[in-house]
């Protein structure tokens, strides 16, 4: 709305008599926005992958390998020997010769080996059947509500045009006029704001619960090695055998004769081979068991959540009112209506007044004039000002 002062001015240095003036004053111009306003901010939250297994065979050792001792006896071959006991002629010349006693061995000594063998008892082992994993739960987020406000409309200040001064001297109630300077407070719109206030029933700001799942176990029957394998070794003397001899004593010649020597025959064994342990190696008796192996642990991915709004509506200012300066306007009884019938063409042509025409300055045509002056920066009042004719091109 524009309010048009009618009083007359007495401060305007270039006012000539016959002629129309104009100071009109314009409230501020509001236009109505709607924005968003946050009731819940965006955030994220968690989300369980849970732990991944796979199926497993693995051989689990229910007897351990060792090694076996075998023991190989000494072999011996037998065989036979001619010892000369007594040389020729002995018998002709009998104290010529010494009696003497001589060893053989008629079997060499030798090893016995003894073995022992390794000796199990039936015993239990643990074996894991599914391994240890963990077990994560997500907490739910909770939310306290806080109330805020928005301002909707900043607070301004308006002139308001009150009655005439009652000390007013003139007779024309209009000669005299009050203007007031009107605070308008600012104006707000309340509402809820969810804030969060942690996760479970403690307000924690860890969301994510862990538990531990203990691994799962099976006893399975062993052979447990109570003594390992063992041999002894044994030392066999050698056996013996004394026989009678003569010999020549020294410095005397031999006999002479025809008389043989004499022989016996003695059966002696000789070691062919000795004896000996041979090693065997026993491997480990195994049992196959499935086992649930943890492939991935469990994980935690977060997924966004976006913010919530809620609309409000403001009035943004876009035009700042107020009084304007004291400009020449054409007087109202000049105004005829070739004139009228011009600025309705003009504007028509401009595409600001539509519909049929009016036969005097009406209120389609005072709107259309303020909406082309608005849009040329003029004083958009709806005045028929000298400038806004030559703007519309008219001649006057």
């Amino acid at each position: 709305m524009t309010s048009t002062l009618v009083a007359q001015p007495d401060d305007i240095p270039f006012a000539q008599p016959g002629k129309c003036y104009a100071k009109c004053f314009s409230p501020d111009k509001y236009e109505t926005v709607t924005e968003q306003i946050v009731l819940r901010e965006a955030s994220e939250t968690p989300k369980v992958v849970p732990a991944r297994f796979e199926t497993v065979t693995e051989n689990v050792v229910i007897k351990e390998a060792y090694t076996r001792y075998i023991a190989e006896p000494a072999q011996f071959e037998t065989v036979t020997e001619r010892i000369m006991v007594a040389p020729p002629g002995k018998r002709l010349a009998a104290s010529a010769y010494d009696t003497i006693r001589e060893t053989i061995i008629i079997k060499p000594e030798f090893k016995v080996y003894t073995v022992t063998d390794a000796v199990f008892e039936p015993g239990t082992k643990s074996v894991i059947t599914e391994d240890a994993y963990t077990v994560l739960k997500v907490l739910p987020m909770q939310y306290e509500p806080v109330p805020d406000r928005v301002e909707v409309r900043a607070a301004s200040t308006r002139w308001v045009r009150k009655k005439a001064d009652r000390d007013c001297l003139g007779a024309d109630p209009e000669d005299c006029f009050v203007w007031c300077l009107v605070e308008t407070p600012a104006q707000y719109v309340e509402y809820t704001k969810m804030e969060p206030a942690g996760c479970g029933s403690e307000g924690s700001d860890d969301c994510v619960e862990t538990t531990f799942i203990a691994p799962k176990t099976l006893e399975m029957p062993v052979q447990k090695m109570k003594s390992p394998p063992s041999y002894q070794e044994t030392v066999v003397s050698a056996e013996t055998k004394i026989i009678q001899k003569f010999v020549l004593k020294p410095s005397l010649p031999a006999p002479q004769g025809s008389e043989p020597a004499e022989f016996i025959t003695v059966t002696k064994q000789i070691l062919k081979q000795a004896a000996r342990i041979r090693e065997v190696e026993v491997p480990a008796e195994t049992k196959p068991v499935q086992r649930k192996a943890l492939k991935e642990p469990a994980t935690i991915v977060y997924e966004p959540v976006p913010a919530e709004y809620a609309p409000v509506v403001k009035r943004k200012l876009v035009h700042k009112g107020g009084f304007s300066q004291w400009r020449e306007i054409v007087c109202g009884e000049k105004i005829t209506g070739y004139t009228v019938r011009q600025i309705q063409d003009a504007l028509k042509a401009l595409g600001y007044f539509k519909g049929a025409p009016e036969p005097n300055f009406g209120v389609r045509t005072k709107a259309a004039l303020a909406e082309f002056q608005k849009d040329r920066d003029l004083p958009a009042d709806g005045n028929v000002d000298f400038e806004t004719l030559r703007a519309l091109g008219i001649s006057y």
